[in-house]
């Protein structure tokens, strides 16, 4: 499916560049880094007569506009969805505790970043004064 090395926690910066490639290939990157945000989700209800309180027919401009809107959430939602499958099947099993609690491909891939770029970014830094202290 993909030509890359899953994510194992020492490629991050590779594996990342790959991963935006195929998503972007994929037309899913807008979702992914939340330049395309979910639209509102729309009533579940079809709307209905204010007097009568009878759905509305079909041909109505109102169920249309409302159908329209649904079917917008849902095209959002299926591509948010592929997009957090094909990260989820390019991290490697350990690598899937630091998505579990991840609820869009966004949310997923900024749990992904923030693991590897700004935690690791204070190990290194932490280990860089370590290291500076113990040439004293």
């Amino acid at each position: 499916m993909l030509n890359f090395p899953k994510l194992d926690g020492n490629n991050y910066h590779a594996w990342s560049d790959n991963m935006m490639s195929a998503l972007q290939a994929r037309l899913l990157w807008l979702i992914v880094d939340g330049q395309r945000p979910s639209p509102p989700k729309p009533p579940a209800d079809p709307p209905v007569d204010n007097i009568t309180n009878q759905p509305l027919p079909f041909s109505s401009d109102d169920y249309k506009e409302w159908i329209c809107l649904q079917n917008e959430h849902i095209q959002w939602l299926e591509s948010d969805l592929a997009a957090m499958g094909l990260m989820h099947g390019a991290i490697e099993y350990g690598q899937r505790e630091h998505v579990q609690s991840a609820t869009s491909s966004k949310d997923m891939w900024d749990h992904l970043c923030q693991f590897h770029v700004t935690q690791r970014q204070g190990a290194n830094i932490h280990y860089y004064f370590q290291e500076l202290y113990l040439k004293k």
